[in-house]
């Protein structure tokens, strides 16, 4: 009997939670525009006094199996999930694209720059880096909510870039080190020249990996600032937590809407986490 390692355990886990996510990913806030939605002729925030609270693998009044049961409103717990996923999976790429775009720009430049130009731009990325970016980005979103989704992928972006400026930085100083990024300057080459010839395709592979430790904060965050209640989408891991936490008592016995959302969630990160550590491990051998 063949085992599959941790890695590739890992990463089953997370191209099925990723598909599901992608069909969950709703077009507008609000209305059943989710691909699964639309496949199922389900809404996912259609609520059914009737049917709540139901467990899971319960059956409703119409007699439909409720896969993961259904919350204190009737609504399906599976398909809000799946939304949820879909939610999350957007804003926080979203975010760590922005992150990236700004730390890539900023990294490459104080390495190329050198000299005063790279300490005035590190000094800048410190100083940054300095402010409470979970506090900042609960007040920007809470001003800013009526922008809709956008607030969240600026501030997220916005304020978690300086990680990736200095990976990019440390990756760009060492690159232009090298013999041939040397001899393409010995030859007179132009600096995009080199910079898109030289540089940038040794410069990708910690660009990506940066954004890949970046997005599992990002995820999380995006689910507290909804547990919280200071983010706009409706369908999202923190909001389904809070919804159903709000209503619990010690008497209640319905575990599943509040343990389900927390066991994905933390199954989709540490996932993530131990696919990014095999990769790590199998760069430094």
């Amino acid at each position: 009997m063949v085992l599959l390692s941790p890695a590739r355990l890992a990463i089953a886990i997370l191209l099925v939670l990723g598909l599901v996510g992608a069909l969950g990913i709703r077009s507008e806030a609000g209305l059943p525009t989710s691909v699964l939605e639309r496949i199922l002729h389900l809404d996912a925030g259609m609520t059914a006094p009737q049917d709540r609270l139901l467990a899971p693998l319960s059956r409703d009044v119409q007699g439909h199996v409720q896969l993961l049961g259904t919350d204190d409103l009737g609504r399906n717990l599976a398909l809000r999930l799946a939304v949820a996923l879909g939610t999350s999976l957007a804003i926080a790429s979203t975010g760590a694209l922005v992150a990236l775009g700004i730390g890539t720009g900023i990294g490459t430049a104080a390495g190329l720059a050198g000299g005063r130009g790279d300490a005035w731009l590190m000094r800048a990325t410190e100083v940054t880096a300095a402010i409470p970016a979970v506090l900042l980005t609960m007040v920007l979103v809470a001003v800013l909510r009526s922008w809709g989704d956008g607030v969240v992928f600026a501030a997220m972006g916005l304020l978690f870039w300086q990680p990736v400026a200095r990976l990019v930085r440390a990756r760009v100083l060492r690159l232009r080190n090298e013999p041939y990024f040397e001899a393409a300057r010995a030859i007179g080459a132009p600096p995009w020249h080199r910079i898109r010839r030289h540089l940038l395709p040794g410069l990708w592979p910690t660009v990506l990996t940066a954004g890949a430790l970046l997005l599992p904060r990002l995820i999380l965050l995006e689910s507290l600032l909804a547990y919280l209640g200071v983010s706009t989408s409706p369908h999202s891991f923190g909001r389904i937590i809070a919804g159903v936490t709000a209503t619990l008592t010690p008497l209640s016995p319905s575990w599943w809407p509040v343990i389900v959302p927390c066991g994905i969630l933390a199954l989709f990160v540490l996932c993530l986490n131990v696919v990014l550590d095999d990769l790590d491990r199998r760069r430094s051998v």
